[in-house]
């Protein structure tokens, strides 16, 4: 008996361990991501039905995703079934299409259609662009549902990095459909080759989980880069003939299906930052390494136009509008994500509109439209870093000298301000860090991030960690596995108090937790 009270307590005492260190990583950002996606055995994955999520972006704000009942963000209204006298426009796409960083009023596909409808013609857009897909998902996507969604017209949104993806099987760990050059489908039935387990859904196995540490890279140069960028270099990388091949392949598979459908289809290649602004594209090619080696921000896009038109596809190409609208009125990307800003969406709309004008079965105009203002990104979400401070500090410096009377009130802010300073410098320079280093050194900073501070408690502790394990030593021999859950919370406050009495950097944020 006295064993099995030992190894209850024992238990217990590793589950509340464990239960601690996860609310901590979850507390400062290392929970598992948020996911709009779940496992499909035709696509690879698609977007879960009739959910709303919230995810913040790169950019430091938060963007919600609302899915109707067919797993599209779109209204909720929009049903397969195509209403009567409509003129469809199904839009296939990656998370360009389906607005990764952009609220739907920002998101062109939107945006185009309330153009037409502000102009008195029935046509309904429907978005079906779904986050990391490439070329061949979205093929495979028309095959599958296009002959439900009536499409009269098909319009399919390309990014530089589908054309390798376009090759593979597998993308981040999921199995994914692929396309032979001659059109065909290959892959039947897909495996699920990341299905649920604890290692994905808590922060501890996320922690220190080896997934996406096998990005496939090359050596062009001097430095090892993704291969994806490989479709940058003019002198293309031999393993970049069998994706091309695919990506043709994928076209004509679209080409028939859409004829099939009766559907008219045009290919519109979305072109990248670097691609647009040449700044950027400097700032880009010294990022990735790529000063030394001759590369171009257009030839995916090129390739992509002269693999739709060899498939007898249309095609548009945004660039030059797109420059022009750059020129006039500034950036259209976002800076720390590679997406459309909301400036960009708007662009693409007009592009798309102007383009598509006069297009055999679009329903005539009866009014005129233009585009609103720009909205502000992130006007409604999370604040930035620097708000975020001047709040702590406003809150925290007030509380402070409330507490503290017999100081000066200036010194009494000033403390708190440069305590706050410290903490985002630290954070925002390890974030800058982990941004710099590639993927494989990157997932190490969190790990590091968390033992500097495991370290940094204990080194505070110092002799009372010995006391502190000698006493649930003995509740575990005496098997008071009952009391443990007690021992140990009386425990954690304890330490944090004794860590907060020794360190007057970090006993403000400890002792407003009681």
């Amino acid at each position: 008996m006295r064993i099995v009270n030992i190894c209850l307590s024992l238990a217990i005492s590793l589950v509340m361990g464990l239960a601690v260190f996860e609310g901590g990583l979850r507390l400062i950002g290392l929970g598992p991501p948020v996911t709009l996606n779940r496992f499909d055995d035709a696509l690879g994955w698609s977007k879960v039905p009739d959910v709303t999520i919230t995810r913040a972006t790169p950019e430091g704000f938060d963007i919600t995703y609302a899915f109707n009942a067919d797993g599209l963000r779109d209204d909720a209204d929009v049903v397969p079934q195509k209403p009567p006298g409509t003129y469809r426009v199904v839009a296939l796409g990656d998370s360009f299409t389906l607005g990764f960083t952009v609220e739907r009023r920002d998101l062109f596909v939107d945006l185009l259609e309330d153009l037409w409808t502000r102009e008195g013609r029935a046509v309904q857009v429907v978005n079906t662009g779904t986050e990391g897909y490439s070329t061949d998902q979205e093929v495979a996507w028309l095959l599958q549902h296009g002959a439900d969604w009536q499409p009269d017209l098909v319009l399919l949104f390309a990014y530089d990095n589908d054309i390798y993806w376009n090759g593979q099987t597998e993308y981040d760990g999921l199995a994914k459909p692929r396309f032979a050059a001659d059109g065909t489908l290959e892959t039947g039935t897909l495996e699920d080759l990341d299905p649920p387990c604890w290692m994905k859904d808590s922060a501890i196995g996320r922690l220190f989980s080896s997934k996406g540490a096998g990005v496939p890279r090359f050596r062009p140069g001097t430095v090892d880069i993704l291969r994806e960028f490989g479709v940058l270099l003019d002198e293309q990388p031999e393993w970049m003939a069998d994706p091309l091949a695919r990506t043709g392949g994928a076209l004509l598979a679209l080409a028939a299906e859409c004829e099939r459908l009766g559907a008219r289809v045009v290919v519109v290649p979305i072109p990248s930052h670097s691609a647009i602004d040449p700044d950027f594209a400097t700032s880009f090619a010294e990022r990735l390494g790529l000063t030394h080696v001759d590369w171009s921000a257009d030839r995916p896009v090129d390739l992509f136009l002269d693999a739709a038109r060899a498939a007898g596809i249309e095609t548009l190409d945004a660039r030059p509008f797109l420059v022009q609208r750059f020129a006039a009125e500034g950036d259209l990307y976002f800076q720390k994500d590679w997406h459309l800003n909301p400036a960009g969406n708007r662009a693409l709309a007009s592009f798309l509109h102007d383009s598509l004008e006069g297009s055999a079965g679009l329903p005539a105009a009866t009014t005129s439209a233009e585009l609103g203002a720009v909205s502000e990104p992130g006007a409604k979400g999370l604040p930035t870093p620097l708000l975020l401070f001047l709040a702590l500090w406003t809150f925290l410096g007030t509380m402070y000298s409330m507490v503290y009377r017999d100081e000066p009130k200036l010194l009494a802010v000033a403390r708190v301000g440069a305590l706050l300073g410290v903490v985002f410098g630290l954070v925002l320079g390890l974030g800058k860090l982990a941004e710099m280093l590639p993927p494989n050194l990157a997932r190490g900073v969190p790990i590091l991030v968390v033992l500097c501070i495991l370290g940094f408690v204990a080194y505070k502790l110092g002799n009372r960690l010995g006391t502190i394990c000698e006493l649930l030593l003995a509740f575990t021999r005496r098997g008071h596995w009952y009391l443990m859950p007690l021992v140990t919370i009386l425990l954690t406050i304890g330490g944090l108090l004794v860590v907060a009495a020794s360190s007057p950097l970090i006993a403000p944020f400890i002792y407003t937790l009681f």
